[in-house]
């Protein structure tokens, strides 16, 4: 063998090598469940995709699945004022209210979040363009339970990045995934100077 020969075959053998998938780095499926899932109402018609994020009355936050049917309510918990360019988390909880558990497994950014100013004009609307882990989170909410399910942050800006003025605004926050909806009370918060 010539030494170009002995170079070209380890050359191929390093490249083989590292292409080669392990178990360690092939993203998680969710597991499959052996309880039955909770069942859910048949999905709503979507509202019309909005012509522009700040038209009133029109939500930028993902609407496709259908809403969770298990007697439920959903709520933000968090500071009701912030300043801009603080970050500020609020939490996400969904309390059980019937009478069989509640099993959600879901992605690590199912929660999204949109801002309204005092006229209903979304002046934060849900990003399109983020990146998500492949983490699987389980949710599971026995009856007569509150559990914290994800948690948003929003740090007083809008959409471009531009700060808000001060005055009252409006958090409206949606669990999307593990093929429900689930929608928060609105929560109010006032941006302080």
């Amino acid at each position: 063998m010539t030494l170009r020969t002995l170079l070209t075959a380890a050359v191929l053998t390093s490249s083989l090598a590292q292409a080669q998938t392990t178990i360690f780095n092939i993203p998680a499926l969710p597991p499959r469940s052996s309880a039955p899932a909770t069942p859910t109402a048949p999905a709503p018609t979507p509202a019309p995709a909005p012509t522009s994020p700040a038209a009133p009355g029109i939500s930028t936050l993902p609407m496709k699945n259908p809403v969770l049917s298990a007697a439920h309510s959903a709520n933000l918990n968090g500071p009701g004022s912030l300043r801009v360019g603080q970050a500020t988390t609020w939490t996400f909880t969904l309390t059980n209210q019937g009478e069989q558990p509640i099993n959600l497994q879901h992605g690590a950014c199912d929660v999204r979040f949109e801002v309204l100013d005092a006229a209903g004009k979304i002046v934060r609307a849900n990003p399109t363009d983020t990146v998500c882990t492949m983490q699987l989170v389980i949710t599971d909410v026995a009856p007569g339970e509150t559990m914290d399910v994800q948690a948003i942050r929003w740090d007083g800006r809008d959409s471009a990045g531009k700060a808000l003025p001060a005055g009252e605004y409006t958090i409206r926050a949606v669990f999307s995934g593990a093929g429900v909806r689930i929608m928060a009370e609105e929560f109010p918060v006032t941006i302080k100077n």
